[in-house]
């Protein structure tokens, strides 16, 4: 529970201050990964450093910001894709100021009946595994809640996804934290841009 506390601060701390640094990537096969309304597309891409993935990651958007006080403001905002099967994972990757890299992913992401938007939040891992038991956050429209750890303090700004799916109004693209050199992942396929 420490390591997610601490996991979590440092990302919203990165996310708050705007970070720096690069994340790494993996390597891949090459596959095409299909999961509820949203399919990802892999399509290898040679670097200088070697072959790494890049997947279409578009979804529909809903977005949370996260704040250091209980008006949530000045902070960072995270983009969650939503319309996928409860297994797909949304992962992450930022390095903080000092080099360490953090690892955090989510799946079971979902819009509630309640108007709420939920995900189980997994740290130390960018593919919705590891030693760790999964952290449930859940976030309700116009209300600013404390987080985990209990100094960060997050609202979702935008959840037109959830209530008006079909809309204008709901937002497609590739998932995004507002962290300087974050890597986003999907199904532990690093997202392309």
């Amino acid at each position: 529970m420490m390591n997610i506390l601490f996991h979590t601060a440092i990302l919203t701390l990165l996310i708050t201050l705007g970070g720096c640094g690069s994340g790494s990537t993996d390597a891949t096969t090459g596959s095409t990964t299909s999961t509820g309304t949203m399919t990802a597309t892999t399509t290898p891409t040679t670097t200088t450093t070697g072959t790494v993935s890049s997947a279409s990651c578009s979804a529909p958007l809903v977005t949370i910001q996260t704040g250091s006080d209980a008006s949530c403001k000045g902070g960072g905002t995270h983009m969650y894709p939503v319309g996928m099967g409860a297994g797909a994972c949304h992962g992450w990757r930022s390095v903080d100021p000092t080099g360490k890299t953090h690892d955090n992913s989510a799946n079971n992401i979902r819009c509630n009946g309640d108007g709420s938007f939920s995900f189980d939040q997994y740290a130390d891992s960018i593919s919705c595994n590891g030693p760790l038991k999964p952290t449930t956050k859940t976030f309700y429209p116009g209300k600013c809640d404390q987080d985990i750890p209990p100094t960060l303090y997050s609202i979702p700004t935008d959840l037109s996804c959830c209530s008006a799916p079909g809309s204008s109004a709901c937002k497609t693209g590739n998932p995004s934290v507002s962290v300087a050199g974050a890597t986003i992942y999907l199904n532990n396929q690093q997202c392309g841009q």
